[in-house]
């Protein structure tokens, strides 16, 4: 998955350089920092955890973190260590995740370690179907086409947290404007239907729609909230970017610093041809 740490600083130089002055700016390296990327699901595919380490904002590679010992476990006594696959990128090939339990990741590496905790929280409001509705271009939609809503009904029970990730003829959509996340704070419990989701571009007729809605813990939910203002966050006059929310700690004293996020969701999804 193309990394969203360095994502909102290189969109926010492609604004600077749109602009009709041209603006010489001395921008320092900075710090440099480990990033942790990885998630875990119940999906039947290869998952990984990915290390590599922060760059220059002019640069579009990661130096990836190798020969590290990354271990996984659950509260159930399940462990593996993760066999390094390519440079930087750890398989996780035995553990699923499953409701209610809670999974420790554990990374052992030259420049430290650290610790990151994730428990897996139920499917809040799992999707029963998906629907597009036809909108011309104007000044609320960009392009003329397809926008997809979502129908389901929302599990009693405050506190709940929930992402939606579209995918439009198998590939996954993750442009500035797809993120979809919501809680349940004024709709619990309740049924919820025709709710539009924020795409990029619309679909068109043929397409094939994929729906998957994940579920989050609030934090999860709060590094999501950062990733999504970051990447919107492209006026000349927006707040300054800063590192999001991690669930990573260091275990050791001298280790680097650390950002990005490991968590646990369920997944659940519903499929249509727009028509």
């Amino acid at each position: 998955m193309k990394s969203f740490y360095t994502i909102a600083c290189l969109f926010f130089l492609f604004i600077l350089s749109s602009c009709e002055d041209v603006i010489e700016m001395d921008m320092q390296t900075g710090k440099q920092s480990l990033v942790v990327e990885g998630w875990l699901t119940n999906k039947a595919e290869a998952q990984f955890v990915k290390l590599y380490f922060t760059g220059a904002t002019s640069d579009q590679s990661f130096k990836m973190l190798s020969n590290a010992t990354l271990t996984l476990s659950d509260n159930q006594g399940h462990t593996e260590i993760l066999p390094e696959t390519a440079p930087g990128k750890y398989q996780i090939s035995a553990l699923k995740s499953v409701k209610g339990r809670i999974y420790t990741l554990k990374i052992e590496s030259t420049v430290g370690n650290y610790q990151a905790v994730a428990e897996v929280k139920r499917i809040s409001m799992p999707l029963d179907s998906l629907t597009f509705k036809y909108q011309e271009k104007s000044a609320i939609y960009s392009e003329s086409g397809y926008y997809p809503r979502s129908h389901g009904q929302e599990y009693g029970g405050i506190g709940d947290f929930c992402q939606i990730r579209l995918y439009k003829n198998g590939k996954y959509l993750n442009h500035t404007n797809d993120f979809n996340l919501s809680d349940d704070e004024f709709v619990d419990g309740n049924y919820i239907a025709n709710t539009e989701l924020s795409v990029e571009k619309p679909f068109q007729k043929n397409d094939l729609a994929k729906a998957e809605i994940w579920s989050l813990t609030k934090d999860a939910y709060l590094f999501w909230t950062d990733i999504r203002a970051q990447l919107q966050n492209g006026q000349m006059f927006g707040r300054p970017l800063s590192n999001t929310r991690t669930n990573l700690v260091k275990a050791n004293a001298t280790a680097m610093d650390v950002v990005g996020y490991f968590g646990a969701s369920l997944v659940q999804h519903v499929e249509r041809k727009v028509e």
